[in-house]
């Protein structure tokens, strides 16, 4: 039986310092909110925010506390470290993905706490890790159901001045795209899950979609990190209302970008590490 995913919640960036992070993302026109620190984690966030899904930056605040992989994965840099997939039940997913033979860990709450406008706002969750043999394609992913899912979006929090509305799609580079198609099968229903020759993509009942590609495309591409070989995410496509705007953002910031056709594509080194890709979509998105 497959996990009970409903969507790509949010991808995860992993940063070295959440302050620097926060400007680099305020250049690219995104509306920042505050930094928030995970009470049973030993990390930080900030969370941009879309009406269904976000952006998550996570750095270190306490070295000496579980840190999900997030040590190890930034030895090698700043960059995408992986993606949180939606659900509604995490005990339900949990009981699920048992069943298909994944290999996850119970449950378990995860709390953030955020000072807004001088007053605390208790964030929680409930979350389900997977075994990493199980998301190719990503270094790190697990199940998130959110318990106070408005209380992230606070008024102002939507309106970003690049117009950003939502994820599109994030990339990751496999190396055996029969093995991943048969991986997520188990996690997301054979349903989900496209198999075209040398890649895979995953559909989700809701927002965004991924594209599981080998390295040897990501090289094509333009996307490719040399410091790591597989199961690392490339880039992230994020829909825009206009390219215009966004433009007009990125020259006002000083910002080198590449066209790409009808996207525009910001290097690594002005994104964390990720290779960002904006894409205008219908208004309504």
């Amino acid at each position: 039986m497959p996990a009970k995913v409903t969507c790509i919640d949010h991808p995860v960036f992993a940063v070295n310092d959440l302050i620097a992070a926060r400007s680099s993302f305020e250049k690219l026109g995104f509306f920042v909110p505050p930094i928030g620190r995970h009470r049973e984690w030993g990390t930080g966030n900030i969370c941009i925010m879309f009406a269904r899904d976000y952006l998550e930056i996570r750095g270190i605040a306490d070295r000496s506390r579980y840190l999900a992989g997030l040590e190890e994965f930034l030895a090698d840099g700043e960059g995408l470290i992986g993606v949180a997939f939606g659900t509604n039940s995490a005990d339900e997913s949990y009981r699920a993905a048992r069943e298909s033979g994944l290999g996850v860990e119970e449950p378990r709450g995860l709390e953030r706490n955020l000072d807004v406008f001088g007053k605390v706002v208790s964030l929680r969750f409930r979350n389900v890790m997977l075994r990493t043999d199980d998301h190719p394609g990503f270094y790190h992913a697990n199940l998130c159901q959110h318990l106070t899912f408005d209380a992230l979006r606070q008024p102002g929090w939507l309106g970003h001045p690049n117009t950003a509305t939502s994820v599109a799609t994030v990339v990751g580079v496999i190396d055996d795209a029969d093995a991943a198609a048969r991986k997520y099968a188990a996690l997301l229903g054979s349903d989900a899950v496209l198999r075209e020759r040398d890649k895979v993509m995953l559909r989700f009942p809701v927002g965004s979609s991924a594209e599981l590609i080998t390295a040897r495309e990501a090289e094509a591409r333009g996307i490719a990190q040399s410091k790591r070989v597989k199961n690392y995410m490339a880039a992230i496509k994020i829909n825009v209302r206009s390219l215009d705007a966004l433009r007009a953002v990125l020259g006002k910031s000083d910002l080198p970008c590449r066209q790409n056709g009808g996207e525009v594509v910001i290097d690594p080194k002005h994104a964390c590490g990720a290779h960002i890709i904006f894409v205008e979509a219908d208004a309504r998105q």
